[in-house]
């Protein structure tokens, strides 16, 4: 199967040495994307737009790579602060819509980002 680079030319690079997703067959693969904005600033102490911004990354990111949200089928969601938690599912709630049946698989864990202003970290699996 071919593998192809997919380089969304709507987000900013990162500095970091990866792509922003990666297909495979009929899978791509998204990176994670912490919660900055499209000129690469992150929202001081506000999960809530963190939170939003990343998952309007990853939508931004699938739909250049002929996908859509309602394609992806595992999310996994690395929070800074458990405390975040509850704040996180209602901005998922959103996002995904409120039919149960339409959520995609998920993992959410409490883990150390590599920055400090960071507060989440989110990637997916998605269909094309």
């Amino acid at each position: 199967m071919a593998r192809i680079v997919i380089n969304n030319p709507r987000l900013p690079r990162s500095q970091s040495p990866h792509s922003n997703a990666v297909r495979i067959g009929n899978l791509i693969f998204v990176s994670g994307f912490p919660g900055y904005d499209e000129n690469t600033q992150v929202p001081q102490g506000d999960f809530a737009a963190q939170m939003r911004n990343a998952l309007g990354n990853i939508k931004s990111t699938l739909e250049y790579a002929g996908s859509s949200v309602d394609k992806i089928a595992k999310v996994n969601v690395y929070l800074d602060r458990r405390a975040d938690f509850d704040e996180m599912n209602a901005i998922y709630k959103e996002f995904f819509g409120h039919d149960q049946s339409q959520w995609p698989a998920r993992t959410t864990v409490e883990a150390r980002l590599p920055r400090k202003d960071f507060l989440l970290e989110i990637d997916c699996v998605a269909e094309v």
